[in-house]
């Protein structure tokens, strides 16, 4: 099968949680199909990826965002009443590239990652497109604007209800539309209960997490006893998430656990994360070429995440290395049920500081049993199969409707 692949970032390296699923994605319908991957990049260190993403299709167009350019679009559809999140991402360029290689190729499908990227597939309702919005955005920024003051508050509100209007109008015209979890699915569904939505949990390779097979350098081991937080910290749920960690319940943790430390681990972090650093007690690492070890020398992992759409892999990874994990109860939510159970799920700050001083006295973890009950479900879940099965029930229903056409024209 002939697949157009569109990607609203580099879908690799795999070093974070959208372009881990998207890699994930690409290498599994490179397998069997031949794809071709139209995608950007906003980061000038991935430029030098693309011959790596270039392994696992059949062509690969990468184009550079530009920031500058990305800002003045999304500011202008403010003014325009369009979502300007579908904006940024917007380039008359990459419109032009993708024309030119369907009309020089017969697609079979259209394979878009991303709701922002849906813009570029549009213009061929011919072909049978298949959406993987990953999480509902739009309840994202409305979740941004409960968190926010104005007039943020009010833009992302704004923001919010645009991305809706497009996300159901997607939802409507193309042949299935994909989300990480029941509940997100089922969320887009009262929104457009028309539409064709399924899910397809993100995965995990239960070989790379494996912590037999990591060492713990002698600089982690200095910042033992501790527990991590890990993700991009230029990304505002994450950096909500540690400001008010290190303001409500860190301290409480070290009234009694005085040795403890907090470590936050991931690439870009903002000035306001950098800050938090000024306490000896707390680690900023900034961009880490891999976080492995980092969660096997854990005893904790936090997720107290007070904005949460869809899975967090911080969370799936951690159990992965069979690290315990303290998560918020949106954040542990969003889990399979049969993930979900193995996470300690609390709200408030002393319910959170508790949980995590019984996990630092040696309650829970390192056993094995958080990473068996992991790789029990992901190998129950045959996830390469059921994406096959989306792609290939997408195709077949554009060709029956094609031959209904057919047959009552005759």
């Amino acid at each position: 099968m002939r697949i157009l692949f569109l990607a609203h970032r580099l879908p690799y390296p795999p070093n974070k949680g959208d372009k881990i699923r998207s890699f994930w994605e690409l290498m599994m319908l490179g397998r069997r199909h031949s794809v071709d991957l139209f995608t950007f990049y906003d980061d000038p260190w991935d430029e030098k990826e693309v011959a790596g993403a270039s392994k696992y299709c059949r062509s690969c167009y990468a184009e550079p965002l530009s920031p500058m350019g990305s800002r003045i679009r999304a500011m202008s559809a403010v003014i325009a009443r369009q979502s300007f999140s579908n904006a940024f991402y917007y380039s008359r360029t990459m419109m032009m590239r993708i024309s030119e290689a369907v009309k020089v190729r017969p697609y079979d499908l259209i394979f878009v990652f991303g709701s922002a990227m849906a813009q570029y597939a549009e213009p061929w309702p011919s072909i049978p497109t298949i959406l993987d919005c990953v999480d509902v955005d739009s309840d994202k920024w409305m979740q941004y604007s409960r968190r926010s003051r104005r007039p943020m508050a009010y833009l992302w509100m704004i923001e919010g209800r645009r991305l809706e209007k497009a996300e159901c109008s997607y939802v409507a015209k193309f042949a299935n539309t994909l989300l990480c979890t029941d509940a997100e699915a089922n969320l887009l569904r009262t929104k457009e209960p028309a539409g064709r939505i399924n899910v397809l949990q993100n995965s995990l390779d239960m070989g790379y997490f494996r912590p037999s097979a990591v060492d713990i350098p002698e600089n982690i081991r200095r910042l033992q006893p501790y527990l991590l937080f890990s993700g991009q910290m230029d990304y505002f749920p994450n950096v909500d998430a540690v400001q008010w960690f290190v303001r409500e319940i860190f301290p409480i943790i070290r009234r009694r656990a005085p040795d403890v430390k907090f470590v936050i681990a991931g690439r870009n972090p903002s000035l306001s994360v950098k800050r938090l650093a000024v306490d000896d007690s707390i680690h900023v690492t900034g961009s880490v070429p891999d976080m492995r070890p980092y969660l096997r020398g854990a005893k904790v992992a936090a997720a107290p995440m007070r904005i949460a759409r869809g899975v967090q892999n911080k969370i799936l990874e951690a159990l992965a290395m069979d690290v315990p994990v303290v998560a918020s109860s949106g954040a542990a939510k969003a889990l399979p049920s049969e993930i979900s159970s193995l996470v300690a799920a609390e709200d408030e700050p002393n319910g959170i500081a508790d949980r995590v001083l019984e996990y630092l006295s040696g309650n829970g973890g390192g056993n094995g049993q958080l990473r068996a009950a992991v790789g029990r479900y992901v190998e129950e879940l045959n996830l390469p199969s059921q994406l096959e099965q989306y792609v290939r029930a997408a195709a077949a229903r554009s060709a029956g409707c094609l031959e209904d056409r057919v047959a009552l024209a005759v």
